[in-house]
């Protein structure tokens, strides 16, 4: 979406030379993302993002990229942070802690099949196994509790059908079922796992995808992350701007998924209150990007009008969710 600090060339040479990884010969900014500053680096030795945090803390970075690397040595397709010659992952730029990372190749897909979901929910799933393993905490700072300060953060902003909506929908995720007093099975969750966060390649004749930008992971329910997932992979898109999932594509993803970790009883009980909780998280970020706009360089807006469309479908359709 944007970059909100700006970076020169000369100074981007500078950053990169810490790594040994040649001279640049190309630099440009990137047009997506909502929360860091994002820049394409290519040198005479390959292809790198150079990012730059704006409001990550600097002690939760270590969390973040060593997730990355931790998820990239068990066998997952995803980004790879690189260490400069001193030995470094987090550095500093124009006061920002910065990193260097391994640019994959491949590109998203705006309008996935059912088969791209199918492998979605099979990536998905192998991350949250291999995630498993790494023992860093790090809690969801965008959970329960931040939807409702979220909420009222946004005060006299929204409309009064948008304020109905959002105060009715925490009223049910806090009271009527406690979303945080759900026993659903946890673990270290991607949790923005979007089609534009996901790059695909051709592996021995497969399409492979590869999983970017966790700066969004956390330890959660992992069924909110597949929530999260399907909401965005899984929508019929012949019906825009009508908001609703596709039947075979939502099953496929799950299909998936459940190819690598079996959902429990639990899950598939929960599934219809997490689908709603995972509309409204998305829908309070973008309608605090609309309404708090920062300033940047770059700018495309996320469509906050449709994720409040889904949340509603959600809670109308939430009887015919109940099984997989």
């Amino acid at each position: 979406m944007s970059v909100f600090t700006p970076v020169s060339l000369d100074e981007a040479r500078a950053f990169v030379a810490a790594y040994h990884v040649g001279e640049v010969i190309d630099f440009q900014d990137i047009a997506a993302g909502v929360e860091n500053s994002n820049f394409f680096v290519t040198t005479t030795e390959g292809r790198f993002v150079l990012t730059l945090f704006e409001k990550i803390p600097r002690a939760d970075l270590d969390f973040y990229l060593g997730l990355m690397m931790h998820a990239h040595l068990a066998g997952v397709a995803c980004a790879k942070p690189l260490s400069s010659a001193a030995g470094e992952v987090i550095r500093s730029l124009n006061g920002k802690p910065a990193t260097l990372v391994e640019r994959l190749k491949g590109g998203d897909i705006a309008h996935p099949t059912a088969l791209d979901c199918q492998r979605i929910g099979v990536a998905l799933a192998r991350l949250h196994i291999a995630a498993d393993g790494f023992k860093l905490p790090m809690p969801n700072w965008r959970g329960l509790a931040w939807w409702r300060r979220e909420a009222m953060g946004l005060g006299a902003k929204v409309s009064e059908s948008e304020r109905s909506l959002l105060m009715s929908e925490l009223d049910y995720q806090s009271n009527v079922s406690n979303f945080d007093q759900l026993q659903l099975p946890k673990g270290i969750v991607h949790g923005d796992l979007f089609r534009d966060n996901v790059l695909w390649t051709d592996l021995d004749g497969t399409p492979t995808p590869q999983l970017i930008d966790f700066y969004f992971a956390c330890h959660e329910q992992l069924l909110l992350d597949v929530a999260i997932t399907v909401n965005d992979w899984c929508v019929d898109f012949a019906l825009y701007p009508q908001a609703r999932l596709h039947l075979e594509k939502t099953r496929a993803l799950l299909a998936g998924y459940a190819s690598v970790r079996a959902f429990t009883s639990a899950e598939v009980t929960a599934w219809p209150q997490v689908l709603r909780a995972a509309a409204l998280r998305t829908w309070l970020g973008r309608l605090g990007y609309h309404y708090t706009p920062r300033d940047s360089t770059l700018t495309h807006p996320k469509d906050h009008p449709f994720s409040e469309r889904l949340l509603r479908e959600h809670i109308a359709q939430s009887s015919h969710y109940q099984h997989f």
